[in-house]
Order: structure tokens, then sequence, then C-alpha cells
């Protein structure tokens, strides 16, 4: 999921918060964030943690493959496609097996159409404004928010806000949509496209049209909702996790191999490895529940549903994250379930 940072929303902030400090998350520097190919591919995996990632990898359906061919009941072809949500030149090189989808796609089928297709598209963003604000009084401390995770996520903001003070001022839900922004983006943004949005200049430039399967402002409405607290602290919580300044770069690294390699499913085994050290096994599998829950599980019934379509009608290529893919309750296993055939297509450089 790629968000942005609204301007209303962040101008609030700015007014209301305190001084500009001297320094934030300064440890995520153009340099870290550059992608390194690795000499071995399997230094994708830290040795001491390969065999737990192996092995658990292995037991997620799906697990390996970005792009699948899919075959409706009534044998209209469509394929879908895993994205990463970056703008690294890595991830820009698209291989040759999804450009000559693309070619012939007749719709390009994305989570959300990233411009806005009428007046009031954009009057409902700016309307949003006020969701990630928190009340002025009292201030709202997030006590729920621990260190050294409370030091990452207000480094964080600093980083965007250029201010102090504003994690108070933010809601849960507002909290939850700046931590799913990849701090790396902030060098790039305005300049360069993050992968999805680069399928969707390819359409725009081929005059394919775009469908979306849910609104951009959906989540921030969604986790507006009172029922969503827990949901969003979760949200929060995780991805705030992966500012953790040990290591940055060369996760950061391993993780595009491992994408790039196509192990979708070593990549989601090797988060959790992550998440658990961070949180502790317990606690890590409790929020991680809690986000996928939303994030991935709920969003993927909701996909389905609304690509089958142009699946129906053929020749749609769906780009959606690549996390989307695997698993029980990922889109591919939905999509079998649901009486379509998904076969693999292997792409240049994946695992076999």
């Amino acid at each position: 999921m790629q968000r942005s940072v609204g301007r209303l929303w962040l101008a609030a902030v700015m007014c209301l918060a305190g001084a500009m400090p001297a320094a934030a998350q300064d440890w995520a520097t153009p340099e870290a964030c550059m992608v390194r190919p690795l000499a071995d591919p399997a230094d994708a995996i830290p040795a001491a943690d390969r065999a737990r990632i192996e092995r658990d990898a292995t037991a997620i359906p799906y697990g390996v493959g970005r792009l699948w061919k899919v075959t409706a009941p009534g044998g209209q072809v469509s394929h879908v496609w895993g994205t990463y949500h970056s703008s690294d030149r890595l991830i820009l090189n698209l291989p040759p097996e999804l450009r000559q989808v693309m070619a012939g796609a007749a719709v390009l089928v994305m989570e959300s159409v990233p411009v806005a297709t009428s007046r009031v598209q954009l009057e409902e963003r700016a309307l949003q404004a006020g969701m990630w604000l928190a009340p002025s009084a009292p201030d709202y401390g997030k006590d729920w928010l621990a260190r050294p995770l409370r030091d990452w996520i207000e480094a964080r903001l600093r980083a965007v806000t250029f201010q102090d003070a504003t994690l108070p001022r933010l809601t849960d839900a507002g909290l939850a949509a700046l931590m799913l922004n990849d701090p790396c983006e902030d060098f790039a943004a305005g300049a360069l496209p993050v992968q999805d949005s680069r399928l969707f200049l390819a359409a725009h430039e081929a005059g394919t049209p775009v469908a979306g399967l849910e609104r951009d402002s959906d989540f921030l409405a969604e986790m507006s909702q009172p029922d969503r607290r827990d949901t969003a602290r979760a949200i929060a919580m995780v991805y705030g996790a992966f500012l953790d300044p040990e290591g940055f770069g060369e996760g950061r690294s391993a993780a595009v191999a491992l994408y790039l390699q196509g192990r979708i499913g070593a990549l989601a085994a090797s988060n959790r490895l992550f998440l658990e050290r961070i949180f502790g096994a317990e606690r890590a599998a409790e929020l991680i529940a809690q986000a996928d829950g939303y994030l991935l599980d709920e969003r993927n019934r909701l996909f389905v549903a609304r690509m089958r379509k142009h699946l129906d009608q053929g020749q749609a290529l769906v780009a959606v994250g690549a996390l989307h893919l695997p698993g029980p309750e990922g889109i591919l296993a939905l999509l079998q379930a649901a009486g379509y055939r998904v076969e693999r297509v292997a792409t240049a450089g994946e695992a076999g």
C-alpha cells in the first residue's frame, strides 16, 4: 500500500507543532536507501536465520512468483502482478515478461487509481484533512507506544513535518497512514514514481484504461472508525518497527533482493522474524494478526470480489502489492477457490 502525505493535514500539523528540530531520522539517508545488488542471492537471508525462514516460507502457498496467469471459468486470460511500492531503479526495471503482458492488456487494475477522477474526489480528499488531527486539548500522548519504537516514530514525524511535538497532534488513523509511507521515498517524491505509479504511467502513455480496487481515501476513513482503533494502532506499531535504525540499509537491500527473486513467501517470513525480535513472538503474532487482518486478509477478499468482473472479461493486468499474493488468504488462493486457474509465469532473475 502506497500512501502520500496530504498537504492540508501537513500544514495543519506544522501550525500546531513546536519548534524546528536539529535532526530527524538521520539514519534513513540517501546512501542507506540506495539498494545494492547482492553478490550472492543467498545473502538475502542471513545465514543464522536461513533455516527458519526457508522452512516458514515453504509452508506458504503461492510463495514464489510475482507474475501469474489467471484463467477465468469461461476461458478468458488475464494476469496478476505483485508490485513493490518503491522507486528504486532495480524495482522500476520491469522484467520483459511483465512488459509483454502490459503491451497486450485491455485494462490495468490497481489497488487505487493515483489521480483524482472527479472534482468530487478532490473535495473528499481535502475534507479528510481533519481525520489526521487529534483534539487540541488535552494532548493525545499515545501511551501505548513504548520506547525505542516511540523514539523511531517521533524521529520519522520530525523528518516529515520538520517540527517537534507532532505525535500528540495525530489521531491513531493519521499515525497509521503516515507509517505506511516509505521514508526512502522522501528523497524521490515528485520526481520518480514508485513501481505502481510506473505501471500507471505506462498505461496512461498507451491509452490503456485504468481501474481501482478501492479509493485512495478508504484507508484513512476506515481507520478513523471507533471499532478500528486497535487495528490502526497495530499498523502504526508494525510499520513503525521497520524504522529501526539498526541494519536499516542492509535490511532494505535484502528485502528488495527477495522480491526480485520472486520469493514473496520468504519476504513475509523474514518480516515476521524481524517483528518477533522487536516485540517478542507472542506480541508480534498479535500485532501481525491485527494489522494484516485488515491490510491483507480483509482487503484481499474485497479486491478479489472487485477484480472478478475484469478477469471475466479477460486481458486484464491486475497489479497489487506482492504480499497480497501468497498465503491461504492471499489473492491467488482466493481466486483458485473461486474457480479460476492460477499458473505462475517465471520472470527474469527469479528463483526456480
